[in-house]
């Protein structure tokens, strides 16, 4: 089973499955964002210092293992298409779902923190692309880790690659008993206004 707790221990999550179903990296601004708010607003662990996160896709079917009246759900706009879900007590991101996911997955970044390990395991699958290059700016480009894939799966904007296994994430995904949607109907979403 693939396991992710928050810094302080005081909220987990648990799949059935042992590894993620797919993974890439992430450059846009709203996976950033989201972190570097829950860093500064909710003092969450430092996230790194370049805008770039290791994103791995999970069912949206798991249970909450520890802490559920300490997880948070946010979006940080009304027009938001990400909804966050945060330990309350130490600020530490959890989950986000995306509109685009259609129920089926949910993404984490939690391997992401330097200050503890998130995950009952490190990741199983390769890197298979970079994605909104295009969102960094041009300034802080060369900041970035190199890619260790092919230069031909890094995309300004979103990789065709996951566009194109999208299909394949919606079948190998599901909506669970406990779900992104039953979670944030349960807890409430705040709205950050940022």
């Amino acid at each position: 089973m693939l396991n992710i707790q928050c810094q302080c221990g005081g909220t987990a999550l648990q799949w059935r499955e042992r590894k993620e179903l797919w993974r890439l990296e992430c450059c846009c601004s709203d996976c950033s964002a989201g972190m570097r708010f829950l860093h500064e607003t909710k003092g969450g662990p430092q996230p790194p210092n370049h805008q770039m996160l290791d994103t791995l896709w999970l069912p949206n079917d798991f249970s909450v293992t520890r802490g559920l009246p300490n997880i948070g759900v946010v979006k940080l706009s009304a027009d938001s298409r990400n909804t966050l879900f945060y330990c309350k007590e130490c600020g530490t991101s959890l989950i986000t779902d995306h509109v685009v996911y259609q129920d089926k997955v949910v993404i984490t970044q939690i391997q992401n923190y330097a200050q503890f390990q998130g995950m009952s395991s490190e990741p199983h699958m390769a890197v298979k692309a970079r994605h909104f290059v295009g969102d960094v700016d041009p300034h802080s480009i060369d900041s970035l880790p190199p890619f260790a894939g092919p230069q031909s799966e890094v995309y300004g904007g979103v990789s065709q690659t996951l566009v194109d296994v999208f299909p394949t994430l919606y079948q190998l995904g599901a909506t669970g008993e406990m779900n992104a949607q039953k979670l944030a109907a349960l807890q409430g979403i705040t709205y950050a206004g940022v």
